[in-house]
């Protein structure tokens, strides 16, 4: 192997190298996104639920509930995909 193949060989590595670890970032951006829509949606369905407890329901709380619900179970299910993808990406 010549020396310029060599100095290809380690350039094309770090190539590899800069794309993993960008597509580590763009994951774990992700991740977090998601955790935080999980949050806000624990907030509002806190708020809903509050309001019921209170008195001070909105008529549309029991389907505003189940809406919210809703979009965390995904939300979640969403979220566990990159705990599914983690031991990969490490072995990758």
């Amino acid at each position: 192997m010549s020396l310029l193949d060599k100095v290809k060989e380690t350039a094309q590595k770090g190539v590899d190298k800069t794309k993993e670890a960008v597509n580590t970032g763009q994951e774990k951006l992700e991740e977090r996104k998601l955790e935080k829509q999980i949050s806000d949606l624990k907030e509002e369905l806190g708020g809903l639920v509050y309001g019921q407890k209170t008195g001070a329901a909105a008529d549309n709380a029991e389907s505003e509930i189940a809406r919210i619900v809703g979009e965390i179970t995904s939300t979640e299910a969403e979220l566990a995909k990159f705990a599914d993808d983690a031991p990969e990406a490490a072995t990758g």
